[in-house]
């Protein structure tokens, strides 16, 4: 290939180039809006587990607790007298 056949086929390439971005620009757009929306609801998720946490921060100590009673009960754990 010649230079210039070179720098014709670079264009050419250029313009095919283009004609697939353009195609393309409307998927990534709404890919992109829904990457948003994920991001939202990542954020709402994260919100929620951290009160799930601070809400249920006792829980380890008492089920720990009960265990261990439940141990010492052998097992027998009926409503008390």
């Amino acid at each position: 290939m010649t230079p210039d056949e070179m720098r014709n086929r670079f264009h050419d390439l250029g313009k095919q180039r283009e004609a697939i971005m353009v195609k393309v620009k409307p998927f990534q757009d709404e890919r992109d809006k829904v990457r948003a929306q994920r991001d939202a609801f990542d954020a709402q998720l994260r919100t929620m587990h951290a009160k799930i946490k601070a809400e249920s921060a006792g829980l380890y100590d008492i089920d720990m607790e009960r265990g261990a009673l439940a141990r010492a009960l052998n097992g027998k754990t009926g409503t008390a007298s």
